[in-house]
């Protein structure tokens, strides 16, 4: 599990269950100096109604693909260097917005599911609006002001943002200032609807995915989106999201939201004062970046975006931002109560390629507490713990820690030096660096055992130091219930796998690789850090599949990021896949009877197969107990992380690692010989892909050009004149869908050594598009097998195959060994 996988829902729940947060407490700021007061940016927050109303019948407001319609009265924020930035509507309105085109239509599925309606609409009586953009002029041109604002209109206004920011982390006002003063066009619009069937409700459009991005990981591409916050969830759940009506009709491919960084942050030298974990992190950073564009005047970073509203974490784990300096000097900056993130107002605007340094300094109460782990910190979330400004931006790090000499240090990076600080007693530093660039990086501190050996590489590449960070065995014991844990079997396999892979997949890049224990559930796995469960060396083919899919990681979510929400399957769905097969070698590997070997690495391997694909026909769990229909038709994978709904809680895990493996595993079986399962051109395939997206990032649609590329060349694809995979991801990425399959057949002995086996393949329960190579298995007298495909093409389609076989076959079997996805397959011999 890499984060973030999954955010706001599945992590509150993860917060309920761990969180540890002592009740009234706050975080002190008291810092060097206060921060610097932006005065736009206060005229901005103010949100006062002088700005004059108007009276208004059957408005027609349109932003992008929704209308908003209003009859009432509209009262104005006053200008701010010559922008009206608010308007409160009172009085009875219509929203209403088509769902967009996509792909296997999944974005109207959702609304359908999320909403039980085919188009997005709702009857309101009172909005708030915040807008850069021209919303203010649309209004006015037909429609004349008049002073004063009406009665109800300021109340509405009062406590909107403040809510707002508390539910979502989104400082709204922070956005319209940046929206000013950075002079995008166009501007953003947010609106705030309440009064009506669906009660309160949220549309944003930002054309620069600001919002969408920081507030929601929403970032392949979209514009706006609806949402509403779930109070039993303590968390938001997007109703729907779409690109501007200008992109779907340029019919161009999507142009993702990270087009719209700011800057790059290119280095970290960050200073961690973790001397005293139990109540206090601190983090004084200098950030050097590049400007991306011109006119760069305020930059919003993101910090502890993912904690949530439980038991109000996010106010009082949140590191709190205490100064900003730009070459010394304090400079404006602004972070609000429960706000994830905060900006920094530069005193001139920065032009692109444009270098600098900014100096941050931040403080929060942001470690986890765990009862039965005394003297163990590990932060709230390890992916959100200091200021970024990309989703997933790539950088170098320096860091220095500051811990007591009680405690080590378990970082990211390789350890440079760890020696007594001469300024303090009983004080240590080390030192750690990050010398490739990476999207995530994390740490832990406490009472950790070291132990450590070199991984030495097949291919005579440098040596890299590998680290097992355990616990005692008294700890360990207090969270499992037995012993500690066998550093020498964890080193082992660490060892094993990160060797396997690098001949799978292609060089191990990074300086170290480290592991460390954590007592929860789950595991993570960052460059060259990865967070294990303490249970995790029980040496059976879970504990295989566990350690290597969180090894994987190094290259799916580390040597290459997924592009985009949309794209996580490429981490989790093939570290998953990765896991499994890895584990079918570990079991051979370490069977003593090594003609029991294959048969045991065959069952484990099955074993995850068979589990993986049940947990596609399981119901679904809801907030409030268990759901309808099974969780294949929750969404396609494509779908990323808002599978995961108050609908639908357990989703993410079923269709992201669980399909998304079982899909990566079918262009394994697509990609190989069927006649004798020779898998170098899927290996090949896989190679190629992180070659050509080593240290960057990748989408679903660049993976499906590389794999398409491969599989041109394959017997299959030749065999069927296949010249892509655009059906395959059409099918099994972009929709959903589990076929039924049906085999008929008759087999005749041609007298001459040869057999014609004639008959007729159904695909029930799929669209009539479907297509799919079926593996079909015959099984000789003598044991033998032969292997071919046929092809299941349409609801019904017919088959012939003429085979050279010494005897005739005793057994047929349709996929066998479970390649194909499916819900149920049957063959039937005359």
């Amino acid at each position: 599990m890499t984060l973030p996988p999954v955010r706001r829902f599945v992590l509150s729940l993860v917060a309920i269950v761990w969180a540890f947060v002592p009740r009234g407490s706050s975080v002190a700021v008291r810092a060097q100096g206060a921060l610097v007061s932006e005065p736009l940016y206060q005229q901005v927050k103010a949100f006062t109604l002088t700005g004059g109303s108007t009276d208004v019948t059957n408005l027609v407001l349109k932003r992008d693909r929704v209308v908003i319609t209003f009859t009432g009265s509209v009262s104005f924020a006053g200008p701010i260097d010559g922008h009206v930035t608010g308007a409160v509507l009172v009085g009875q309105g219509t929203v209403h917005a088509d769902v967009p085109p996509s792909q296997g239509d999944f974005e109207k599925g959702n609304v359908q599911r999320m909403l039980g309606a085919d188009v997005l609409e709702s009857d309101f009586k009172t909005a708030v609006v915040r807008m850069t953009d021209d919303t203010f002029d649309v209004i006015t041109r037909d429609w004349k002001t008049h002073e004063g604002a009406a009665a109800p209109a300021q109340h509405v206004a009062a406590d909107f943002e403040a809510r707002l920011t508390r539910e979502t982390g989104i400082n709204l006002s922070s956005r319209i200032a940046t929206s000013l003063m950075n002079a995008e066009t166009p501007g953003v619009f947010f609106a705030e609807f309440d009064g009506g069937k669906r009660g309160r409700f949220d549309f944003v459009l930002d054309q620069q995915s600001r919002i969408l991005t920081a507030g929601f990981g929403i970032n392949g591409g979209e514009k706006g989106i609806f949402f509403a916050y779930q109070a039993g969830t303590y968390s938001t759940e997007v109703w729907m999201a779409f690109r501007a009506e200008a992109d779907y009709a340029s019919g161009k491919p999507i142009v993702y939201s990270d087009v719209n960084d700011l800057v790059n942050v290119t280095h970290y030298d960050m200073n961690i004062d973790v001397r005293d974990p139990s109540s206090r992190l601190g983090l004084a950073a200098r950030m050097d970046m590049e400007a991306r564009t011109a006119n760069v005047r305020a930059i919003p970073f993101r910090i502890g975006e993912e904690l949530g509203t439980y038991e109000d974490t996010r106010l009082k784990k949140q590191m709190r931002l205490k100064a900003v300096r730009l070459a010394g000097q304090p400079i404006p900056a602004v972070q609000e109560d429960w706000e994830g993130g905060f900006t920094v107002f530069l005193p001139k605007a920065m032009q692109a390629g444009e270098k600098l340094s900014i100096d941050v300094d931040l403080e929060g109460n942001y470690f986890q507490t765990v009862p039965r782990l005394p003297e163990c910190f590990y932060l709230v979330s390890n992916d959100v713990w200091y200021p970024r400004h990309a989703d997933l931006g790539r950088a170098t790090f320096d860091l220095t820690y500051r811990h007591a000499k009680r405690h080590v240090v378990a970082s990211g990076g390789l350890r440079i030096s760890e020696e007594p600080d001469p300024a303090q007693k009983d004080t240590m530093i080390t030192k750690y660096r990050m010398d490739q660039p990476v999207s995530l990086l994390d740490f832990a501190v406490g009472h950790f055992e070291r132990s450590q050996e070199m991984v030495a590489w097949e291919k005579g590449d440098t040596p890299i130091p590998l680290e097992f960070n355990s616990l005692s065995e008294n700890i360990v014991a207090a969270v499992t219930g037995r012993g500690g844990v066998a550093a020498d079997f964890m080193l082992a396999e660490l060892d094993n796998a990160v060797r396997y892979f690098a001949e799978f997949f292609g060089k191990y890049p990074y300086s170290s690789l480290a592991a460390t224990l954590h007592p929860y559930p789950f595991g993570q796995g960052f460059p060259t850090m990865l967070f294990l469960y303490v249970g995790a060396d029980s040496g059976d083919a879970n504990t295989y599949k566990f350690l290597s899919h969180e090894t994987a990681h190094q290259w799916w979510g580390g040597i290459v990021a997924w592009r985009s929400y949309r794209d996580q399957w490429l981490s989790e769905g093939f570290a998953e896949y990765s896991g499994m097969r890895y584990a079918g070698y570990s079991v051979e590997a370490h069977e003593k009877d090594k003609t029991k070997g294959p048969q045991e690495r065959i069952k484990a391997v099955a074993e995850f197969i068979r589990v993986a694909r049940q947990s596609l026909l399981e119901t679904p769990r809801t907030s409030t107990g268990v759901g309808k229909g099974r969780m294949d038709d929750i969404g396609p994978i494509i779908l990323g992380r808002r599978v995961a709904t108050s609908k639908s809680a357990d989703a993410y895990q079923a269709l992201i690692y669980n399909k998304g493996a079982l899909v990566l595993r079918m262009l394994n079986f697509l990609m190989a010989n069927p006649s004798n399962g020779d898998e170098k051109p899927f290996v090949a395939m896989m190679s190629a892909f992180v070659d050509k997206y080593r240290g960057g990032s990748a989408s679903t649609e660049e993976f499906q050009a590389v794999a398409g590329e491969h599989f041109a060349r394959t017997p299959i694809a030749q065999k069927f004149g296949m010249t892509n995979l655009d059906w395959f991801f059409n099918e099994w990425v972009y929709r959903t869908g589990l076929p039924t399959y049906n085999v008929d057949y008759e087999m005749k002995d041609q007298g001459d050594g040869t057999f014609l086996v004639t008959g007729n393949v159904q695909q029930l329960n799929v669209p009539a598009d479907w297509v799919m190579p079926l593996p079909i298995v015959f099984t000789l007298s003598t044991n033998q097998v032969a292997r071919t495909t046929i092809l299941a093409k349409g609801p019904s389609n017919p088959f012939q195959l003429t085979l050279r076989l010494p005897s005739k076959p005793v057994k047929v079997e349709i996929d066998p060994s479970s390649w194909i996805l499916s819900e149920k397959t049957t063959i039937k011999g005359k």
